[in-house]
């Protein structure tokens, strides 16, 4: 739409009661089928009440308009008119003004002057009329000369130009415009032309929106301007300014509200889409590529859990300003709602800029972001997507982007993946496993098997580590591997790890009402259930249903909950020792645990993970930090149990540098309670014998 196409915003009849009834002339506001919309208090007191009638049925008792009502004409071209009627004994000047749309309604004002009265009538009538309205009002004569002004005119020239008194009545208006350019406000030429161009009879009307930026501060008008004219006037040109500053306030904070989001003030999802969109028209119409980037970070609720929900929203926002930092200015991040941002990145030269962006954003964000007081580490999980080859489809894209986000999130996230089909496949796979995964307790498709734990000195077994296995009704039997992350991210670990304390103490205490030799059962703490407040309380109460005694349960936790929030995990622990238990710390030197934080834990055991393990007949760097773990936990008063033991070279090596217990398939693989009773009934027959 151009400047002169733009729709005037319309007036409210409301906002012009005051000016109407204090005309000392009866007026009245017709629509475009001449009915009467309102009524001054001289027109009611002079001609009587309309209610609504059509003009010329009220005041001329006619069915139709005459021919030569100008009515038409005036609604139609904008322009004035005068017609001389006879009205209740007097001879009446029945004036038509344009007045635009009023309450959504084209209107025209019609007022009555006797022929009578004094000729100055008009003219302080029309002063009367424009002084009373809220818009900067001007007449301009053929030569752009003021004719008159009105009251917000005068002081909108007081305050914006100097030596304002040369732009109020008789003064030059096209001069005021250029002052007002002077200040870097180029809209005001652009109103220039187009008034000038209604004054010299180019055009009949003109309109547009323009600006006056002064001290920091930026005012909106909406400046319309038609001719008219009436007898013995000539032709003139009347221009208003409409101040609306607070509508375009308004319809900015509507944008923002709309396309921005309000947490971190980067595109939302309704902005990227639109994007996408023209960018994909480009890259369609130029042969280029384009790629879109899904992330999410890594254990996010670990921090609202944690710190509280405004510290999650000042890591969101630190999170937004560094990705910013990460991308070209013609590349766009998006937060599309929790921890989730996509990256557009539109034009693509090479498609190996995608992956270095991602190794850039994975970087940037490993380093740790300052939130209340306290150093918070997080990581992202990077899903791409790239046109054409993955889709043409917006729609499409993103969600590829996300299923390949999903996988760098099976792959141990911190990591990007880039979109394939058998993700696709696998993410279908995934969505089942989910649906099965609800209903999985209720069908009783869980079950434990257990391995033993064994002193490397004497052969002996101390213990067991309880492990789940999940026998699905399509897929068969499924170790954790296979839907752990999904539990966690739907909370379904918070039952089904209740389940799998319960049944394990259940358990150890019929063996222990058997009369074999008292065992250690290890369970696996997800991290979900270490973010329970009431942890603790639960695991008492199993112990207590279970009859089961503190000192032959042992909890297992990752190097990853302490890593997130130490002190958090450390009141956990500290209250679990409470209870009795012992503490292992699995899968110790995947996680990089600082070892000086070990020294504030009250950590029993460390648990060596399996890839150190299977390497350890090998003249590598594995074996020196195997021998360097279990110096150093000894130095701090802690067991070493080894898993994944498969060989008897690497049970000897073990055993010669003082590992406390191994546990692997080289003793015994992961059997079901009836396997390991009828080992402890052998052991326990070996020794009567």
């Amino acid at each position: 739409m151009t400047s002169g196409q733009q729709k005037t915003s319309g007036l409210q009849l409301d906002s012009l009661h005051p000016m109407l009834e204090n005309l000392p002339v009866p007026a009245c506001l017709l629509d475009a089928t001449l009915s009467i919309q309102f009524a001054n208090r001289a027109f009611i007191k002079t001609f009587g009440t309309p209610d609504n009638d059509a003009c010329h049925k009220f005041l001329f008792q006619h069915k139709k308009p005459c021919r030569n009502c100008p009515a038409r004409k005036v609604l139609s071209e904008g322009a004035s008119a005068i017609r001389h009627k006879s009205l209740t004994g007097d001879n009446y000047m029945v004036h038509h003004l344009p007045v635009g749309e009023i309450d959504g309604k084209l209107m025209f004002l019609q007022f009555f002057q006797k022929e009578s009265e004094a000729p100055g009538l008009l003219a302080s009538l029309s002063a009367s009329i424009i002084d009373a309205m809220s818009e900067l009002v001007v007449i301009l004569n053929r030569e752009g000369r003021i004719v008159a002004a009105n009251r917000a005119w005068r002081e909108f020239v007081r305050n914006h130009i100097r030596q304002s008194k040369r732009y109020s009545e008789g003064g030059d208006y096209f001069a005021a415009l250029r002052e007002l350019a002077k200040k870097g406000n180029d809209s005001w030429l652009d109103l220039l032309r187009g008034v000038e161009s209604v004054v010299h009879g180019e055009r009949k009307e003109f309109s547009m929106e323009n600006t006056l930026h002064c001290d920091d501060e930026t005012q909106w008008f909406f400046s319309r301007c038609h001719r008219f004219s009436g007898r013995g006037s000539g032709r003139q040109t009347i221009v208003a300014h409409s101040p609306i500053t607070e509508l375009k306030q308004a319809e900015n904070t509507a944008h923002q509200l709309a396309y921005f989001d309000s947490l971190t003030g980067l595109p939302n999802r309704l902005l990227l889409n639109d994007r996408l969109r023209h960018a994909l028209d480009w890259a369609q119409r130029d042969e280029k590529c384009l790629a879109v980037l899904f992330l999410d970070l890594d254990h996010f609720k670990v921090v609202n859990d944690s710190l509280g929900h405004s510290a999650g929203d000042e890591l969101l926002r630190a999170v937004g300003r560094r990705l910013t930092g990460c991308i070209r200015k013609t590349d766009t991040v998006a937060r599309i709602g929790g921890d989730e941002f996509i990256i557009l990145l539109p034009s693509l030269a090479r498609l190996d800029d995608v992956s270095h962006l991602a190794e850039k954003i994975i970087h940037s964000l490993s380093r740790p972001f300052r939130i209340k007081g306290q150093e918070i580490y997080t990581s992202t999980s990077i899903g791409i997507s790239i046109h054409p080859d993955d889709s043409n489809d917006a729609e499409t894209l993103i969600r590829n982007a996300d299923l390949a986000m999903y996988q760098a999130k099976e792959h141990g996230r911190n990591t990007y993946m880039l979109f394939s089909e058998k993700m696709n496949q696998r993410m279908a796979r995934r969505v089942e496993l989910e649906n099965h995964l609800r209903h999985a307790l209720e069908r009783n498709e869980f079950h434990l098997v257990y391995q033993d734990q064994v002193d490397t000195q004497t052969g002996m077994i101390l213990g067991v580590e309880a492990l789940l296995r999940w026998q699905h009704p399509n897929h068969g039997l499924l170790t954790p591997e296979a839907f752990l992350d999904i539990a966690e991210e739907t909370g379904l670990i918070i039952p089904i790890g209740e389940w799998v304390l319960h049944t394990a103490c259940r358990q150890n205490r019929a063996w222990l009402d058997a009369g074999y030799p008292p065992l250690r059962v290890s369970v696996n703490l997800s991290h979900r259930q270490m973010l329970q407040s009431d942890l603790a309380d639960n695991i008492r109460q199993i112990l207590d249903k279970t009859g089961l005694p503190a000192e032959y349960l042992q909890t297992e936790i990752t190097e990853g909950a302490i890593r997130s929030d130490f002190e958090r995990a450390r009141d956990v622990i500290t209250r679990l020792k409470q209870l009795g238990l012992s503490i292992a710390l699995d899968n110790f030197g995947s996680g990089f645990s600082s070892l000086s934080q070990l020294r504030h834990l009250h950590i029993d055991c460390l648990n060596i993970g399996h890839t150190f393990i299977s390497e350890i007949t090998n003249e590598s760097r594995d074996t020196a930090i195997i021998r360097s773990i279990i110096a150093t936990a000894h130095n701090l008063g802690m067991k070493v149990v080894a898993e994944g033991v498969e060989t008897t070279p690497q049970r000897d090596f073990l055993r010669t540098h003082g590992c406390d217990e191994i546990q692997g398939f080289h003793f015994l693989r992961p059997t079901a309670a009836a396997g390991i009773t009828a080992y402890l009934a052998q052991i326990s027959s070996n020794k009567d014998a």
